[in-house]
C-alpha cells in the first residue's frame, strides 16, 4: 500500500464538457450526453443540420440560461458502423440538467434563432438524417484547463471493481492523475477532466466512470501524455508502479475513444 499526500478533491465539470471551472461550494454541473448515430450517406446533411438548426437553437437557450455549455463531438476512433456513436451532442447544466421545453417554447426558441421550418419539421428532418443511440448524465468531480474547437480528446471509460467505490476512483484521481494534468495544460495547452455516471445506473452498465483528455491538436494528441516522466516530477513521494498497482484494484477501463471537437460553446 503506497502512501498518498492529502489533496482537497474539488467538484468541477468542463462539459464533458471541456470548458470553465466550478468551485466546491457552487451548485454541481452535469452534462446531459446524446449519443447519436447518423444514417448511411446522411453524413453531410447531418453536419449541416448541426450547423444551421441545431448550434442556433442551443444559442439562444444559453442566451436563456437553460445551458451553461454545449459540445459537439465528432467520432475519430472507432468511426463509422463499428462506432457506437457517430456524434456526443454534450448540453451542460450548473445544478441538475433541465427538463425539455415544451411544444410551445421550441417553437418560439426556433423563431427566434431564425430557422425558417415548423417544430415538427425540425424533429422530422433530425429523425431522416439520424436516430438516438441513449443518453448518459454525468456529474462533474475535476477539472483541469480548457478546450476550444477543433481540439481532439480521448474519452476513457471506467468501471469500478467489486468493493470499490467510485469515491475511491475519484480520490486516486485526484491525489495521483491531477497534478500531472495540472502541469500538462500549463505546458501543452491540454484538459482534463473527471465525472461519474449519474444516470442511468445499476450494476450490468459497462462503465460508470469517465476521464476526458483534451489536446488542442492532432499532433499533441499523437504525443499523448509523457506519464511517467512527467510523474517523477510532479510526484516525488509517490512511486508510479505502485499508484498504478492500487489503481488497478479500484476499476478497470473497458473502452477508449477518440473525438474530434466540432463546436465547443460557453454560456456568458
Amino acid at each position: 500500500m503506497i502512501k498518498l499526500p492529502k489533496a482537497t478533491v474539488v467538484f468541477a465539470l468542463g462539459v464533458f464538457c471541456f470548458v470553465g471551472l466550478g468551485q466546491a461550494q457552487e451548485a454541481p454541473r452535469f452534462s446531459r450526453d446524446l449519443c447519436v448515430k447518423v444514417k448511411d450517406g446522411k453524413g453531410a446533411e447531418y453536419a449541416a443540420f448541426l450547423r444551421d438548426v441545431t448550434t442556433k437553437l442551443v444559442k439562444v437557450r444559453m442566451d436563456a440560461g437553460m445551458y451553461s455549455s454545449f459540445v459537439i463531438a465528432q467520432a475519430v476512433a472507432p468511426a463509422g458502423r463499428s462506432a457506437r456513436c457517430d456524434y456526443h451532442l454534450v448540453y451542460g447544466s450548473i445544478g441538475f440538467p433541465p427538463e425539455g421545453r415544451g411544444a410551445e417554447q421550441t417553437a418560439a426558441d426556433m423563431k427566434k434563432a431564425g430557422i425558417a421550418m415548423s417544430r415538427e419539421q425540425m424533429n422530422a428532418k433530425r429523425d431522416d438524417l439520424s436516430f438516438l443511440v441513449g443518453v448518459d448524465i454525468w456529474r462533474g468531480q475535476q477539472s483541469v484547463g480548457a478546450a476550444a474547437k477543433g481540439g481532439y480528446a480521448r474519452l476513457n471509460y471506467y468501471k469500478t471493481k467489486p468493493g470499490a467505490t467510485l469515491g475511491d476512483w475519484v480520490r486516486m484521481e485526484s491525489t495521483g492523475w491531477k497534478p500531472l494534468a495540472e502541469s500538462m495544460a500549463k505546458d501543452n495547452g491540454t484538459a482534463w477532466l473527471v465525472f461519474t455516471l449519474a444516470m442511468p445506473g445499476g450494476a450490468s452498465l459497462p462503465y460508470n466512470g469517465l476521464t476526458v483528455d483534451v489536446f488542442p491538436s492532432w499532433s499533441a494528441l499523437g504525443q499523448g501524455f509523457p506519464a511517467r516522466t512527467m510523474w517523477n516530477k510532479v510526484h516525488t513521494d509517490m512511486d508510479f508502479a505502485a499508484y498504478t498497482n492500487q489503481m488497478e484494484n479500484i476499476v478497470e477501463r473497458p473502452r477508449i475513444d477518440t473525438v474530434r471537437l466540432v463546436e465547443v460553446m460557453a454560456g456568458k
